[in-house]
């Protein structure tokens, strides 16, 4: 069974080539439609229903992310962003759409990602990582929420709730404002580029604190910061100077 695809985005070589990569290396992927706008998308996803949106963010006037806004995140489809701009990787994608990938699109990358889709596309009546990201385009701050993966399911966890992130290898401990805990397979690093714009600070390199979420800055000892939850979180020598200008600004 194929896998019905639109391609949108602005740039018709950028579309031709996604197209020829998909033909060439995605065989179970069927390319039934493109547009070169989000208006003639709204249009295109309207009268063929696919499975599988390859969607471009900067597009002029309507951005990606508009159309998403338009189409009330009430979709079965599963969503592929491809963008030449990696600012909007890890803030927009990684929680909520199936994967982002970069221009020029790396083969692997590709692969991998209809992969994923493919595994999860199945007689669901809405996609609820599409519709939490719309929720989080226009969502404050405080009510924004991240999807956690964990090994039975997706937790979504609103920002707001998040003590600090602690750094073990490949993995992320999450700390929480009810004392929850959480081991999470990806790393700090992921997780910082995601959460800087939520005023979280990156004071060591294994701990991302939330700013929100600090009880005070103590001097003694070198110099430590303690959270709401109790913890003490160090300030390496090298972040210290940056970390001082931004909780004492």
């Amino acid at each position: 069974m194929k896998i019905k695809s639109i391609i949108v985005d602005d740039e018709p070589k950028s579309r031709s080539n996604l197209r020829q990569l998909l033909t060439e290396y995605c065989p179970d992927v069927e390319v039934i439609a493109e547009a070169g706008s989000a208006t003639s998308a709204l249009v295109m996803i309207a009268a063929h229903q696919p499975d599988l949106l390859f969607l471009d963010i900067e597009m002029g006037e309507i951005s990606g992310f508009d159309l998403l806004k338009l189409l009330h995140g009430k979709q079965r489809f599963e969503l592929i962003f491809v963008t030449a701009f990696d600012k909007y990787g890890i803030q927009a994608v990684k929680a909520c759409a199936i994967d982002y990938l970069l221009k020029p699109i790396n083969i692997i990358e590709l692969s991998t990602a209809v992969d994923k889709a493919i595994k999860q596309i199945g007689p669901k009546k809405e996609n609820l990582r599409l519709k939490e990201l719309v929720a989080n385009i226009d969502r404050r701050i405080d009510e924004q929420k991240i999807a956690v993966p964990l090994a039975d399911k997706i937790e979504f966890i609103a920002v707001s709730r998040i003590i600090r992130l602690e750094a073990e290898g490949n993995y992320t401990h999450f700390y929480l404002d009810d004392r929850k805990h959480l081991l999470i397979c990806k790393t700090l690093k992921d997780y910082q580029e995601l959460l800087e714009r939520h005023h979280f600070i990156r004071t060591h390199q294994s701990h991302l604190i939330n700013f929100h979420r600090i009880s005070a800055y103590v001097k003694t000892d070198g110099g430590y910061i303690a959270m709401e939850d109790g913890s003490q979180v160090p300030i390496s020598r090298q972040k210290k100077e940056e970390v001082l200008a931004k909780i004492l600004r």
